[in-house]
């Protein structure tokens, strides 16, 4: 099924996209003094709940339509910190607050890139009464709208406004890891920066369509064609949480510690 209309608009617009980093004696005593409190605070890290940002990591790919003037293959493998703190009023979604892996685009020769950083945000997004805001990116070099929020149950919701007051969401579908907005993120190389976002689950679809576009120098690399960028598959996994990987890291730093100075 075609996506209504373009993704790429400035990221000021206020419609939504309809679409689709001393002796050895001495230092033996310090280390002596030191362990317990240490021992202690790993303890502490440790079994610490989970307050911590959480991690997910995600891949996609997609292949560019007929009729994109640069053919070829779009992926990335990337890990994205997420806040525990859900944004309000926007059910199950979570603002992420970090970023790291690679992205790549044949097209253009650019291969295994390393994400440089998230595209910065306003911070949380005003949510009228009927769920719906505008995006929140602050980037107006990047020619997408985004608003980093993740949905780690795949469910995100309509939060386009309408077009008229009292009408209905401005964009009918709904779901995905990501929403309408999207992700975006800065990658190395040049002037790049990319956007995944998901266009919800149209009719007669099993699951969320996602599509992905990167741009250079403010301008885009794959514009829309009949509606689409460039679809892709994701898929999403959770990742370890960072306070029990330091907590148990630091238990192990102990042990190697005592052991040395013993």
């Amino acid at each position: 099924m075609t996506v209504l209309s373009s993704h790429q608009v400035p990221a000021s617009a206020s419609s939504c996209p309809e679409r689709g980093n001393a002796s050895a004696t001495h230092a033996k005593r310090r280390w002596n003094i030191g362990l317990p409190v240490l021992l202690i605070a790993a303890m502490a890290v440790a079994v610490t709940p989970a307050k911590a940002d959480s991690f997910y990591g995600v891949t996609f790919t997609g292949n560019t339509v007929s009729g994109d003037p640069h053919s070829g293959t779009l992926s990335g493998s990337f890990v994205v910190q997420v806040s525990n703190t859900q944004v309000p009023g926007v059910p199950g979604g979570y603002q992420v607050t970090g970023i790291s892996g690679t992205f790549t685009d044949t097209s253009i020769g650019l291969m295994n890139a390393a994400i440089t950083g998230l595209a910065p945000v306003s911070g949380l997004p005003t949510v009228a009464a009927n769920g719906t805001f505008h995006p929140t990116g602050t980037d107006g070099s990047i020619p997408f709208t985004y608003d980093d929020i993740f949905y780690p149950a795949g469910n995100s919701p309509l939060i386009c406004p309408p077009d008229i007051p009292g009408n209905p969401p401005g964009y009918p579908f709904s779901g995905g890891v990501t929403d309408i907005y999207g992700v975006a993120f800065y990658v190395a190389g040049g002037t790049y920066s990319v956007d995944l976002w998901s266009n919800g689950v149209l009719q007669g679809a099993a699951g969320p369509l996602y599509e992905v576009d990167d741009a250079t120098g403010g301008t885009a690399i794959h514009p829309d064609v009949m509606g689409k960028a460039v679809p892709a598959s994701v898929s999403t996994t959770p990742e370890p949480g960072s306070f029990v990987l330091l907590g148990t890291g630091l238990l192990g730093f102990i042990g190697v510690a005592r052991r040395r100075l013993s």
